[in-house]
């Protein structure tokens, strides 16, 4: 399901960089998540409601294990250090929102997928598809050239 969710964005608009493919994958993830939290509001709640909630924690959710998946703990440095607990965090945080149907829960989790999708976008055009930053920029976390 991984590589679903990465040819999905491939194939929804042109990336033209690494990072780009990255932010999309964050957009994609906090669209899911958004769309989870307004199935769980829902009074009362019917049985569509709380499918479409479980479709969208789940598609959130791929796409968190699909990053997690892709991390390179070779070249990230410090940064895949960092990450690889925190992707494993939101993984289990979607889980249990979807579980007990908690908009709360996802509350919890979308500014934290803000934050990391607006880190990416800090970076400059001219290393947005480098396997690895220089090192004192703490080095790049991803390789989705596999």
């Amino acid at each position: 399901m991984n590589a679903t969710a990465i040819s999905a964005y491939r194939s929804a608009t042109v990336v033209t960089t690494q990072r780009d493919l990255i932010i999309k994958l964050y957009v994609g993830a906090e669209s899911f998540l958004a769309q989870a939290r307004e199935a769980m509001l829902v009074k009362p709640r019917r049985a569509q409601d709380v499918i479409r909630a479980h479709t969208m924690c789940t598609k959130a959710a791929d796409i968190i294990t699909a990053l997690l998946a892709t991390l390179n703990m070779d070249e990230g440095g410090e940064i895949a250090k960092q990450l690889r607990p925190l992707y494993a965090f939101l993984i289990v945080k979607i889980g249990e929102s979807n579980l007990r149907k908690s908009a709360d829960l996802i509350d919890e989790l979308l500014p934290i997928l803000a934050t990391l999708r607006e880190g990416w976008e800090q970076i400059p055009d001219e290393l947005a598809n480098l396997s690895a930053l220089p090192s004192c920029q703490g080095g790049h976390a991803f390789s989705l050239r596999s």
